[in-house]
């Protein structure tokens, strides 16, 4: 089952109602109300992030099982940017084409040799070195 924020979102909400019920009967000001609310909502978004990335391995058995490529086994050279935490920065680089994130995931995760990057990848050297310019910097 995968994590659904819209669910998570009101059953945070929900909680948060009963919550500030509670801490006005127990006479906290709406400053020291608002600042709680801001602390447990940014914990809310920080799980969000991680709760989203979460997978139960047993979906994976059969792939991992059946699959003779790393590739198959964890697809992470094409979704490794799910996992930046920036918004802005993961936004620029889901727009980019599949192929240049997979380029920057060989040469720099990987430290792979840009020309045996190109020839994975079946694309000349040069938009390897250019593409891995430009994600380095959105990165910064």
């Amino acid at each position: 089952m995968g994590y659904n924020h819209g669910l998570e979102k009101k059953k945070f909400d929900n909680e948060w109602q009963k919550n500030e019920k509670l801490y006005r009967e127990l006479g906290m000001t709406d400053e020291q109300i608002s600042a709680i609310w801001e602390f447990d909502y940014e914990t809310f978004l920080s799980d969000r992030a991680y709760l989203e990335k979460k997978h139960d391995l047993s979906d994976y058995e059969d792939t991992l099982q059946s699959s003779d490529s790393i590739i198959d086994e964890c697809n992470i050279e094409e979704n490794w940017h799910e996992y930046i935490t920036d918004i802005d920065k993961r936004r620029q680089l889901s727009e980019l084409r599949p192929e240049q994130r997979r380029a920057y995931y060989l040469c720099k995760v990987l430290e792979m040799k840009q020309e045996d990057a190109s020839s994975i990848l079946l694309i000349p050297r040069r938009s390897v070195s250019r593409w891995i310019v430009k994600i380095a910097e959105i990165l910064k």
